[in-house]
């Protein structure tokens, strides 16, 4: 396995985050729907989401953690005010935290000795 693939699919998996993120965001802006908010609600999400693949890469496990937490957090409130509380928030429930600890892993397998010595060999 290659630590740049294993990076890749960090970065992808964050991204999938952005949408989520950036669209809680604007919806408690007091400017909502405003063209300004949209934007800065992007700009916010991604900033938020490269924190997380800079603190992972960097071997921050526990603070890779706590975002883990907050980007749970994000997602279910993003499903709670797209579906309301339904079958569908519930699903969410189960699956909300998924890439969230995906990227915590990540954070250890990144910075795991063995991973990186088997990876300097190929």
């Amino acid at each position: 396995m290659n630590l740049t693939l294993v990076k890749i699919v960090l970065l992808l998996a964050l991204t999938t985050q952005i949408s989520h993120a950036a669209w809680v965001f604007d919806a408690i802006s007091k400017d909502s729907g405003d063209l300004m908010s949209e934007i800065m609600s992007y700009i916010f999400a991604i900033s938020l989401e490269s924190s997380i693949y800079i603190f992972t890469v960097a071997g921050k496990k526990r603070t890779a953690g706590a975002f883990a937490i907050i980007s749970t957090s994000l997602n279910l409130l993003y499903y709670w005010f797209v579906v309301g509380f339904t079958f569908q928030f519930m699903a969410m429930l189960i699956i909300s935290p998924i890439i969230p600890i995906t990227i915590w892993y990540y954070a250890e397998l990144i910075n795991d000795r063995k991973f990186k010595n088997l990876t300097k060999r190929k």
